[in-house]
C-alpha cells in the first residue's frame, strides 16, 4: 500500500487512524477537512483514501464524488460512526465511494483494507485452458482485461479471482447481454441467470466500463443498476441512447432505491430506458422481461 489521505474534521479520531496506519510503517497525509482532500488528492494522488462523512454527509458525497473524477483508480473508503445505514450505503455508492464502513477503532477493523496496490494473479484461458500470469492487478474488486498470450482470448478479470466473463464474442449465434452491476454478488446472480438461459454474457462493474466496451462492440440488449460508481445508470442509458450507433440496443433498467412508479416514468422518459425492474426480482420477471425485446432468443 502506498500513499494513504486520511479526511477528517475530527481531531480525536484523525489521531486515532493516524496513530493505527503509522503504526504499520505506511505513509501518509492528513487533513483537517474534508473540503481540503480534493486539491491535496490533486498534488499526490493517494492510492487509498479515508473519508470522515459523519458531521456532513453532503459534503461527503460531493468530496467523494470529485474525488473519484480526479483520482479514478484510488481506493475510496467513508466512514460513519456506528454501522453505515442504507441511507449511507446507497449515498456513498452513488458518490463513487469503495465502501462506507464503520468508524474504524482497531488494527483488526483496519488490516482487511491494507492490501497490496498490485498483486500478481494466476489466470486461466477460458478458451484454450493455458495458465498465465497477470502481474499488476488494480484496487481489490476491479476489473481489467486479461489477453492470452497463447490464443489471444480476452477475458475480464477481477483482483482475487477470474471472472467469467468473455470481453469478446464467440460466432454461436447466441444473443449478446451486457450486465453492468458494480455489485460482484448480484452481477454473478443475473449471469447466472443469463447464461442458464442460453444467452452470451459479457459484464461491467461501471458505467464507465460499459461505455468502453461499446466502443468496440454492440450488444444486443444492455441490463443496468441504477446506482454505480463513477457513472449513474441513468447518465449510462442515456448516453447509449443519445449515440447513434447503439440506440437502437434495448436497455433494461434494475434498482432497489428508485423503486416508485414515478421513477420508472421518468427513466422511461427523460432517459429512454425500455425496461425498468426492481430489486430483488425472480428469475421469471428478468426472463419475461428480456423476451419483450428478444424474442426469437427464447
Amino acid at each position: 500500500m502506498g500513499n494513504i489521505l486520511l479526511a477528517d474534521d475530527r481531531q480525536e479520531s484523525r489521531t486515532r487512524l493516524q496513530s493505527l496506519l503509522e503504526a504499520q510503517g505506511l505513509r501518509m497525509v492528513t487533513a483537517c477537512s474534508l473540503g481540503m482532500a480534493v486539491p491535496m488528492a490533486l498534488s499526490d494522488p493517494p492510492d487509498l483514501v479515508f473519508l470522515n462523512m459523519g458531521r456532513s454527509r453532503d459534503q461527503a458525497w460531493t468530496v467523494c464524488q470529485a474525488l473519484r473524477q480526479a483520482c479514478p483508480r484510488s481506493r475510496i473508503l467513508l466512514w460513519v460512526e456506528g454501522s453505515p445505514t442504507d441511507e449511507d450505503i446507497a449515498l456513498g455508492r452513488e458518490a463513487g465511494a469503495d465502501a462506507v464502513i464503520p468508524e474504524i477503532r482497531d488494527l483488526a477493523d483496519l488490516s482487511r483494507f491494507l492490501e497490496p496496490r498490485f498483486v500478481e494473479q494466476s489466470v486461466a484461458c477460458p478458451e484454450c485452458r493455458t495458465v498465465f500470469s497477470v502481474e499488476e492487478m488494480p484496487v481489490h474488486g476491479a476489473r481489467v482485461e486479461a489477453q492470452c498470450p497463447e490464443c489471444g482470448f480476452l477475458t475480464g478479470v477481477l483482483h482475487h479471482g477470474p471472472e467469467a466473463v468473455a470481453v469478446d464474442s464467440s460466432p454461436n449465434g447466441r444473443a449478446k447481454v451486457l450486465v453492468v452491476e458494480d455489485t460482484k454478488l448480484f452481477r454473478a446472480h443475473v449471469t447466472d441467470i443469463l447464461a442458464e438461459a442460453g444467452f452470451e454474457v459479457v459484464t461491467a462493474k461501471d458505467g464507465v466500463e460499459a461505455l468502453e466496451y461499446l466502443m468496440q462492440e454492440s450488444p444486443d440488449l444492455v441490463i443496468t443498476d441504477v446506482l454505480m460508481p463513477r457513472m449513474h445508470g441513468f447518465d449510462l442509458c442515456r448516453r447509449i441512447k443519445d449515440n447513434p450507433d447503439t440506440a437502437s440496443v434495448p436497455v433494461i433498467m434494475m434498482t432497489q432505491v428508485y423503486t416508485r412508479e414515478h421513477h420508472a416514468q421518468e427513466a422511461r422518459g427523460l432517459y429512454k430506458a425500455d425496461g425498468y425492474l426492481t430489486k430483488p426480482f425472480e428469475r421469471d420477471d428478468l426472463l419475461a422481461c428480456i423476451r419483450r425485446f428478444l424474442p426469437h432468443s427464447f
